[in-house]
């Protein structure tokens, strides 16, 4: 790991200012349509003239699932340890391109190059035409190769699976493991052929292989010239893993298959989330003392000096959802404390499996979701004796709806979707007993209206008790077991985006362990409209927005009643809010994050241009970077701007270097 990064150590009160931005989003010059490792050099120039101190980014590791748009989610990585082929610069190969297919690359990188957005699939079926064809050509020599024997042999626990899977995906077509037609099942013994001379999947395995020793070479010469300038490169941890991965493969014991993770209704999506990623078995990892986690930590400290971890949340309890399900609302918290009959009992619940459980549909209800075309509803629903309604057995979990419609999407499959989630309980079944978890926002459903009085009262204090008080205790344990023990393995600072719903022990846990923590000013915890930096504590990392909000424009015009609070309330600014967010008033937001206490203020760069009208993207339409309540979602943001015209725009970065220093964050 670079020994610049004891700097965070050595000063008490280190203070420092950066810019957030995916490496797929980086435009240079001379670039291929998306953002390179060799591009993070350029950054570094342009964050040294601007006297940024540190670079963060969104996730490396490969994705390449299907060779589609949906691989450009960068939080669904196939290889917890690949890089992704994506950012490889072809110019800067060992070997150069064939002669004749120089024109054809030097044509195609201009026609990528001019593009607004990322055109993901054409970038990563040409990058893969001419790695092939740079390895096919020079294949005797890079074989000799004695750093590329060495890279092999230093890293082939994970690098033969990775190049074995490769080869198995893509052959089959699928990553699919458990659809593949032989090694569905991983056996290290009939995987290592794959790195054999004579067996007849060896030149593709290699090929794999060398792609990741040259992605290594490249990033590694980009994070040396990062800190011979200073400047520090802060990661990215997904907290999830790709359910047909690598590590799915090679370790499934170590994941809880059978389920999919995600996140409980927010300000993103009143549906919550469904990453369709397997949960972890703690249990099982915490039995070999969290090797997995130790080795994940040492692979990502070979470049980075500090590191984000997404949704720290998951260190306490996941939202875990059964595969049945394909929205996050049908999801709850796990581990945790469930609520058992006998408390039903004792707050006299009349406790109706069938009423709690299912979901309940009357002729009021099917008119409210469907209207007159309620008709249409009936051939996937019975009537019952009592004249309310239940999903017929082919139809009744959301998943089973979904795949009816997979082929043929209809607008009612949504609402027969959203109708399967009319339910007030979700049971789980636990060492040959059913316990049972309140849906989140229960009280919200209509199942709930149809209730008694009495009965609405007694469910919603057993939902509040459940949500916000007897939880607590066991989520601080279940952290405290397995974050110590694995921080400890790194020397990596440490940030946990601690966003969302937070239970109390959570800031708590962090304080303890030394992890800053994140304060967005427009997602605060608690019961106010936004958070104030000046009031942000030293473990703390302050800014405007995330890569998965909209940014700063954007969400000025999203809500003008809101904006006009922020404006008179959160800037002190008199009047009227201005209908777009002016340059003058992005200033001021700006210093608000510098001028405090928090060790670091970490900016998208889209919130830069927002700053200076003669750099700011005239079509704040192509800004943001994801919208988590759209799932897929297409990962295709690139800067307006070439990163070479922001590091010779002397007056630009002076206004921005005068500010950081004055801020003391110089």
């Amino acid at each position: 790991m670079a020994d610049h990064y004891f700097r965070f150590k050595s000063y008490q009160m280190y203070h420092d200012a950066g810019v957030a931005v995916p490496v797929f989003s980086l435009r240079t010059e001379n670039g291929f349509g998306v953002g390179e490792f060799f591009d993070l050099k350029k950054l570094a120039d342009w964050a040294n003239e601007a006297a940024l101190g540190i670079i963060q980014i969104l996730p490396i590791n490969d994705t390449t699932a299907n060779y589609s748009w949906t691989d450009s989610y960068p939080y669904a990585a196939v290889s917890v340890y690949a890089l992704h082929p994506q950012y490889i610069s072809i110019e800067n190969l060992d070997f150069g391109l064939p002669k004749e297919l120089v024109e054809e690359y030097q044509a195609e990188k201009i026609d990528l190059n001019v593009l607004d957005l990322i055109d993901y699939e054409k970038v990563i079926s040409s990058k893969w035409k001419y790695l092939k064809a740079v390895f096919n050509t020079e294949k005797d020599k890079i074989y000799k190769d004695r750093n590329f024997k060495k890279f092999i042999k230093d890293n082939e626990e994970w690098l033969l699976p990775y190049s074995a899977f490769c080869v198995l995906r893509d052959k089959y077509k699928t990553p699919n493991f458990n659809e593949w037609k032989t090694h569905k099942k991983y056996i290290a013994g009939k995987i290592s052929p794959f790195f054999s001379v004579k067996n007849k999947d060896y030149d593709d395995s290699m090929l794999h292989a060398w792609v990741q020793f040259q992605l290594h070479k490249q990033l590694k010469d980009a994070v040396d010239y990062i800190h011979r300038l200073g400047v520090s490169l802060k990661g990215d941890l997904p907290i999830g893993i790709y359910r047909h991965s690598v590590e799915a493969w090679t370790e499934p014991d170590l994941f809880g298959m059978d389920f999919q993770a995600g996140a409980p209704p927010d300000q993103f999506t009143e549906i919550g989330q469904n990453w369709e990623f397997p949960t972890y078995n703690w249990e099982a990892m915490k039995a070999d003392n969290y090797r997995w986690w130790k080795n994940r930590f040492k692979a990502l400290e070979q470049y980075f000096d500090a590191m984000r971890i997404d949704h720290i949340l998951g260190f306490f309890r996941i939202w875990r959802m059964p595969i049945s399900a394909t929205q996050g609302i049908l999801g709850y918290f796990y581990p945790a404390v469930p609520i058992v009959l006998d408390e039903f009992k004792a707050r006299h619940i009349p406790f109706d499996v069938e009423r709690y459980c299912k979901p309940f549909i009357n002729n009021e209800i099917l008119w409210k979701y469907f209207g007159e075309e309620n008709f249409k509803a009936l051939e996937f629903i019975n009537q019952n004796a009592d004249g309310t309604y239940q999903f017929k057995e082919e139809f009744n979990t959301q998943r089973k709806i979904a795949n009816y419609f997979k082929d043929s999407p209809d607008d009612i499959s949504g609402k027969l979707i959203s109708l399967c989630a009319n339910v007030l309980f979700l049971e789980e079944e636990r060492n040959g007993e059913t316990v049972y978890h309140p849906r989140f926002y229960a009280f919200k459903t209509e199942s709930y209206q149809y209730l008694s009085d009495w009965e609405k009262e007694s469910i919603y204090e057993l939902y509040q008790d459940y949500f916000f008080k007897r939880q607590d205790y066991l989520w601080k344990t279940k952290a405290m077991e397995k974050l110590p023990v694995i921080l400890n393995a790194t020397d990596m600072l440490i940030c946990g985006e601690d966003l969302g719903l937070v239970p109390d022990c959570v800031p708590e846990v962090m304080d303890e362990l030394a992890i800053i923590a994140l304060k967005v000013q427009r997602m605060p915890s608690g019961n106010i409209p936004f958070y104030n930096p000046k009031d942000a504590g030293y473990m703390n990392v302050v800014t405007a927005s995330s890569h998965d909000s909209s940014t700063l424009r954007q969400w000025w015009k999203e809500d003008i009643g809101l904006t006009q609070v922020y404006f008179n309330q959160q800037l002190n600014q008199y009047g009227k809010a201005f209908d777009d967010l002016e340059p003058a008033i992005a200033e001021i937001i700006m210093k608000q994050h510098l001028y405090n206490d928090a060790m670091l203020a970490i900016f998208p760069i889209q919130e830069f241009f927002a700053i200076d009208e003669k750099v700011v993207n005239q079509d704040m339409t192509d800004e943001r970077i994801n919208n988590p309540a759209v799932f897929p979602h297409y990962w295709r943001y690139r800067m307006h701007l070439n990163i070479e015209n922001l590091t010779n725009n002397l007056e630009f970065n002076q206004k921005i270097s005068n500010w950081i220093n004055e801020s003391g964050r110089g």
